[in-house]
């Protein structure tokens, strides 16, 4: 009976209790058992190139090539020779000593080509005329209405295309408050003295367009209408201004007879001259801060010498002999004038109309030069 009972517990914890735990650990050997991962990344010594030292350069510079002889005597003989020629000839020749055991005859003189380096500009690789062949024709595109490449070398020198803009504006009259030849005789003047292609091209718009504001230069002038401008004009003008635009406004007078000095000219305070102050004012507000522009202003040498400043032909018994101007941010953005240089432009019989046609070129080209106008292209040079 004992030997039975031991039996069946024998085989109890056999089967029940040892077996299993024998399975199970096993069966956690093969769980915990993690291959190595298999190696994705080796690092591989790359063999560098080797390096010749500078000791070695000096040698292999020496080896490949002659000393050069510092006594020129030992070579020729050069008492026939003058010292002027010699200079001239040792100048641009650098002389070798023959290798050992060469004859005299054998020596070579090898000419050396005297070379200044030079390097062009972003600028200059992008946009040059003389190594391109490109005519102010072929960049008159329609999408700029200036382009002005500048030569720092000579002022005059300035090439490219300007598209005039005539501001129209209600209760203008044509025939009082403009001078109708002024412009197209400025740019016929600008063409024929210049190298800048000018023209009009039906460039009259209102401040209210949004083509102003490809505009490098507008030009304003009244004498008995009445500046009525619409907020969104005044607007307009102001941003225009205030983004690289430049204005030239001028309170013109008209002769009696053609060639006879004008009647009214060069007076302050004219209805005009008042009204166009306070548009400005209203257009720029604190930036509308008038000064005098002094004789020695950049206006007056942007291309002809004006070294008294402006010409007063068309102002003659006015009590203005000046011209003032409005900056922004340091650029100028407004010249005012009640001079009446207008008058020069548009009788062809006016006293002194050489000058004041030449002045009108400076005005164009100082617009279009001057750091941070819309035209402000004169980075490009020759």
């Amino acid at each position: 009976m004992l030997a039975s009972v031991f039996l069946h517990t024998a085989a109890f914890v056999i089967s029940y209790v040892y077996l299993p735990k024998v399975g199970r650990k096993e069966e956690a050997r093969r769980v915990r058992f993690v291959p190595r991962p298999p190696i994705l990344k080796k690092s591989f010594d790359l063999a560098k190139r080797p390096e010749i030292s500078e000791v070695q350069m000096e040698m292999l510079a020496r080896l490949d090539q002659p000393q050069p002889v510092a006594d020129l005597t030992r070579l020729v003989d050069i008492s026939s020779l003058g010292a002027d020629l010699l200079g001239a000839v040792t100048a641009g020749i650098q002389f070798y000593a023959p290798p050992s055991g060469a004859k005299a005859a054998s020596i070579e003189f090898k000419p050396v080509e005297l070379v200044t380096p030079t390097r062009m500009t972003a600028a200059q690789e992008a946009v040059s005329i003389r190594t391109e062949l490109l005519g102010m024709k072929n960049l008159d595109t329609g999408r700029y209405n200036a382009v002005i490449i500048t030569n720092p070398a000579d002022k005059k020198a300035i090439t490219g295309y300007f598209n005039m803009t005539l501001v129209e504006f209600n209760y203008q009259d044509p025939k009082v408050d403009t001078f109708p030849l002024a412009i197209p005789n400025l740019l016929r003047y600008m063409n024929d003295h210049t190298k800048i292609k000018a023209s009009i091209k039906g460039q009259k718009i209102e401040l209210s367009s949004p083509e102003l504001f490809k505009a490098p230069f507008i030009y304003m002038t009244g004498q008995e209408c009445v500046v009525s401008l619409s907020p969104v004009e005044i607007e307009n003008l102001g941003n225009y201004l205030r983004s690289g635009g430049f204005l030239f406004v001028e309170d013109i007078a008209h002769s009696r007879e053609e060639g006879a000095p004008p009647d009214g000219g060069g007076i302050a305070g004219t209805t005009f001259d008042q009204q166009m102050r306070a548009v400005l004012k209203q257009a720029l507000g604190r930036d509308a801060k008038f000064f005098r522009i002094p004789k020695n202003h950049p206006l007056f040498h942007s291309f002809y010498d004006f070294d008294d400043g402006p010409p007063l032909g068309g102002a003659s018994g006015g009590n203005v002999n000046y011209l003032e101007g409005i900056e922004i941010r340091g650029r100028l953005a407004v010249v005012f004038s009640d001079l009446n240089i207008s008058w020069y432009w548009g009788d062809p019989n006016a006293a002194g109309r050489e000058r004041g046609l030449q002045f009108g070129v400076n005005l164009i080209v100082y617009a279009l030069t001057q750091p941070g106008g819309i035209a402000n292209i004169g980075q490009y040079t020759w």
